[in-house]
């Protein structure tokens, strides 16, 4: 029998937590399955701009004062009256119901009601105006040919000119916030600003390129995309800007990224080239058209609009049926050590599981886990651990987030599959494809917690994970 362990000694028992993972079906060979098609937009002017506030609701412009608008997720579009019969090349909404319109001859368009009645706004120039971004539905951003850049405050109830820097045309504006602003255009032309505009400066771009767009996803990841399939990025606002291979040599028109990671760019023959990495690799991706694509949006990582020459609306949308449930876990689970102080303690480390359900079946699924008893080789043991944490995230393929109904902190882990204790779940009608799953495990240790006569001491035991479908 082994001795009570000396107050101060230290005890790793929980620092080797060895889990055998183990799920009662593969994991599906891809998460979520993605494709383009076509959609139809009832015009056949060249669609120059899309911008997408939801997955459902949607906005395109074109020449010849074209507007039409989805609530539907492009199942129909509609026209909608913008009383201009310029050529419209960017649209931005801040919301379902504010937006604005961007045009030649200085042509700005303002709604307030999803776009029952669009009004004209006084941009205080002629220029053609490439592009507009509206961080929020106070402020907006505007750019244009001659270096222009536009800005309000008031919802575009006035615009005032700010001072770009450059001569040439600016085609491009995107904002992280009110006060964080890129813009981009010919000659290879970055110029940023991080205070509402009152000063903008230039960065280098490293190349002469035309850039056709530019997306920013955070105050230090952003993307240009431009002639001859160019893409340029910064992960450090811009300080530096680094060249990525787009796998096209056509040129990009337009580029969304759903966070720093998932990106899409769209452009001339309808090539359309994707990212999952950040940029560190891109493939092509088959758009259904040859026609040539001049804008990209994309709400999130499972839905994407790209807009092009004679009305061309093609859509992106990953679903989560035809395939199994199944799930990847960590191989092993550590604890930190603990030195015994005298008093009952309790150590937690952190999991991560990708539970992914491509069945489509709408049914759920739960995780449950038993583990053997703790052991340390000499004939000692620990309490079973429970589960006393759980947060779930979406990542590249999800399609709808699981609700989960599990108490925590668990009862203990059962030591068989007979007693298995369930430690996470996903309703019915929820936790379709992969979701990223973090679960904090808890140890208690007792304050007489005996160890062999060696010190540290290490303990391990095998847990088994299985999921399984409904809640």
């Amino acid at each position: 029998m082994s001795a009570p362990l000396a107050w101060g000694a230290r005890l790793t028992g929980t620092a080797a937590a060895v889990l055998a993972l183990i799920s009662v079906t593969a994991l599906p060979s891809s998460a979520g399955t993605g494709g383009w098609s076509a959609q139809t937009s009832g015009v056949g002017s060249n669609l120059n701009g899309v911008d997408c506030p939801s997955t459902a609701s949607c906005w395109t412009v074109g020449s010849s004062g074209v507007i039409r608008t989805t609530a539907n997720g492009g199942s129909t579009w509609t026209a909608q009256t913008s009383g201009v019969g310029s050529t419209l090349n960017a649209v931005s909404c801040a919301s379902t119901s504010a937006c604005w319109v961007v045009g030649n001859s200085g042509v700005i368009l303002a709604t307030t009601n999803g776009g029952g009645t669009w009004t004209a706004q006084t941009s205080g120039v002629g220029s053609t105006l490439n592009d507009i971004v509206c961080p929020d539905t106070s402020h907006c951003f505007v750019v244009g040919n001659g270096g222009v850049i536009r800005a309000t405050s008031n919802a575009g109830t006035s615009w005032a000119a700010q001072t770009s820097g450059v001569g040439g045309t600016l085609t491009s504006v995107s904002c992280v916030s009110a006060s964080v602003c890129w813009a981009t255009g010919n000659n290879g032309v970055i110029v940023t600003t991080a205070n509402g505009g009152s000063t903008w400066t230039a960065q280098t771009s490293g190349v002469s390129t035309n850039f056709n767009a530019i997306t920013c996803s955070d105050s230090t990841h952003c993307w240009v995309a431009g002639a001859g399939g160019a893409v340029r990025a910064t992960v450090n606002g811009g300080t530096t800007w680094a060249a990525q291979t787009s796998s096209t040599g056509s040129a990009l028109n337009g580029i969304s990224c759903s966070g720093t990671s998932v990106c899409w760019a769209a452009g001339a023959g309808g090539a359309i080239v994707a990212t999952a990495n950040g940029g560190s690799t891109w493939a092509t991706q088959t758009s259904s058209t040859s026609t040539a694509l001049d804008d990209v949006d994309c709400p999130d990582l499972n839905h994407c609009w790209a807009t092009g020459n004679g009305g061309t609306i093609v859509a992106y949308t990953v679903t989560c049926t035809g395939g199994a449930l199944g799930f990847t876990a960590p191989t092993t689970i550590t604890f930190p050590g603990a030195t015994l102080n005298g008093l009952d303690q309790t150590v937690t480390t952190t999991g991560t599981f990708t539970p992914d359900d491509e069945t489509g079946s709408g049914s759920g699924w739960k995780i449950t886990a038993y583990a053997t008893a703790w052991s340390d080789g000499r004939g000692n043991t620990l309490p079973a651990p429970t589960v006393s944490a759980a947060s779930a995230s979406i990542v590249s393929g999800t399609c709808k987030l699981p609700t989960q109904t599990v108490t925590y902190p668990t009862t203990s882990l059962g030591t068989s599959a007979a007693t298995a204790t369930k430690i996470y779940n996903a309703s019915a009608a929820s936790g379709s494809g992969p979701a990223s799953v973090a679960l904090t495990f808890s140890q208690s240790i007792p304050a007489r917690q005996k160890i062999g006569s060696g010190s540290p001491d290490s303990f391990t035991s095998t847990w088994t994970f299985t999921i399984a479908s409904g809640p």
